[in-house]
């Protein structure tokens, strides 16, 4: 972002003042000298570039980098798409035995893949009336909260933050409502 800005205030001040650019560019070097026309327009030119790609630069950086995890869900929906969950656990520990039969967890990662997810904000403190686990083959997990904040099933990403995803499925809500009844 920072060399956006640097970028976009050298463009700015070529456009704005192509003699003095001009003269701390190349014209300190040769004595008596001054610029042609043609010169000072192309100073004016490649500022008004420089500018526009500083400007590009960081309005790039800050959608990039802005602290929104946004695209966190798509990653989280192509690794269920890709056929990455070996399980998914009901309850608070990843240790604990699975509930769920080989179909029931492809039914529900199917769900999941497809449904369309919120993004919210979260309060500084919330609770759930339970959570899962999902289990990737590689071993890493991702959290669902379970009738969270938003009512719904919940996705909060690993690396925290105040945003969550809430999936807008009712069939996947009814799936975990009655998965939670057996563990319970």
């Amino acid at each position: 972002m920072m060399g956006g800005f640097l970028l976009m205030l050298l463009g700015i001040f070529n456009a704005a003042f192509p003699y003095p650019a001009w003269y701390m560019s190349i014209g300190w070097r040769i004595k008596d000298a001054e610029p042609t026309e043609a010169a000072l327009f192309m100073n004016r030119a490649v500022g008004v570039i420089a500018a526009l790609v500083g400007l590009i630069i960081m309005f790039s950086s800050c959608s990039v980098g802005g602290g929104s995890s946004s695209g966190y869900a798509d990653v989280f929906q192509k690794r269920l798409i890709a056929g990455e969950v070996q399980d998914i656990k009901m309850g608070m520990s990843a240790a604990a035995p699975s509930v769920l039969t080989e179909d029931e967890v492809a039914h529900a990662v199917d769900l999941m893949a497809h449904a369309p997810m919120e993004s919210f904000k979260l309060d500084a403190m919330y609770g759930a009336g339970g959570e899962a686990t999902i289990v990737y083959a590689d071993g890493t997990t991702d959290e669902l909260l379970l009738w969270g904040p938003s009512g719904g099933i919940e996705l909060h990403p690993r690396s925290g933050g105040d945003r969550a995803y809430r999936f807008q499925s009712d069939e996947l809500e009814s799936l975990f409502r009655s998965w939670g009844k057996r563990v319970a």
